[in-house]
């Protein structure tokens, strides 16, 4: 039986996803030091912001665990099915109660901006690097019982299908890890199972295994081609820092033109002021790309842009910060 929704997303369109990079992280030892105002904490202005944005488009039910069920996202092209008597409590005990699941889908750009799941290559796993894009997309799917315990699932017992219009047997599952400031962080990890294609090729199936963030994707985003390092600086407030600002960069990849992809810049320098990739997440040299700094201060959104041709170990400024409102912000981020 599909479950009634209780709340409804109104912002997400079509059938293609576009999916994201996967977000770096380096080891405690390894990171820069920053002053104490500028590290990551699950109350930091930007990640309020994306967690809100969460909040208002994520698709939510109630369901008996005894019966199980589907919940289907407003598009129709992301689906949860609940086998019944499938779900266990964290102690291994089986549920037989109320159930609630919650969805956010990201297959837009802003979707994946304000949502705050894009994100960059793995970086330093026990899995390897990765990385990549292309014609998938990202979840936060999430179930708690009546008494607000997370839930998960017996080996098959809970599946997720993603639908694409463009079927590539080389895409994966990465699966990211919880951070201090999620929705905001990622650590993402490659999951070692390959996808299950559904009917001709036309979905991606997966077992849900209790991770809230999912994401398909390739592996490389111009594979053969000259790659280069890049950050970016902005030309405004010493107060917009890592906290309360987030840097993008947007552009159309090599392997699929006339579509277009969005990932982090999360690595940070706080003196002198610049947001940077990992290393794994080096852009093609020749290649026209647009970077997106999208702050939230004092209850106030900015955003600043800049469309550069991409060259070696490249520095790029975004002049302006301007005002703007959530609306505002979503309908540029679309038309990117």
């Amino acid at each position: 039986m599909k479950l009634t929704h209780l709340a409804v997303a109104t912002l997400f369109v079509g059938m293609t996803f576009v999916a994201c990079e996967k977000d770096s992280k380096l080891s405690p030892s390894s990171k820069k030091p920053v002053p104490a105002a500028e590290t990551e904490k699950a109350d930091d202005p930007i990640s309020n912001l994306f967690r809100s944005y969460v909040n208002q488009n994520t698709v939510s039910a109630q369901f008996n665990a005894s019966d199980g069920g589907e919940l289907v996202n407003s598009e129709g092209n992301v689906s949860v099915t609940i086998a019944a008597s499938s779900l266990t409590r964290l102690d291994g005990t089986l549920e037989t109660g109320q159930v609630t699941i919650s969805m956010f889908v990201a297959n837009r750009l802003a979707d994946n901006a304000l949502g705050g799941m894009p994100t960059q290559s793995a970086f330093n796993s026990q899995q390897g690097l990765g990385g990549g894009i292309i014609t998938a997309g990202s979840m936060r799917i999430e179930m708690f019982n009546a008494q607000g315990e997370p839930l998960q699932a017996q080996n098959g017992g809970v599946v997720v299908s993603v639908a694409t219009q463009e079927f590539n047997p080389q895409m994966s599952l990465w699966i990211g890890t919880p951070s201090v400031n999620q929705p905001r962080d990622n650590v993402w990890v490659r999951v070692s199972d390959p996808l299950t294609p559904g009917a001709n090729g036309q979905s991606y199936n997966f077992n849900w295994s209790r991770n809230a963030n999912y994401n398909i994707d390739m592996q490389n985003l111009c594979p053969g081609l000259q790659l280069t390092d890049h950050k970016v600086t902005i030309s405004a407030s010493a107060a917009f820092n890592r906290t309360n600002t987030q840097i993008y960069v947007v552009l159309e990849p090599c392997t699929q033109q006339g579509q277009k992809i969005i990932f982090s810049l999360d690595m940070y320098n706080a003196s002198p002021r610049w947001w940077f990739a990992n290393p794994n997440a080096k852009l093609p040299i020749g290649y026209q790309v647009t970077y997106v700094a999208i702050t939230n201060y004092n209850n106030q959104l900015y955003y600043g842009n800049a469309t550069t041709i991409v060259t070696p170990s490249m520095t790029t400024n975004i002049p302006v910060m301007m005002p703007t409102t959530l609306a505002a912000l979503t309908a540029y981020l679309n038309s990117l």
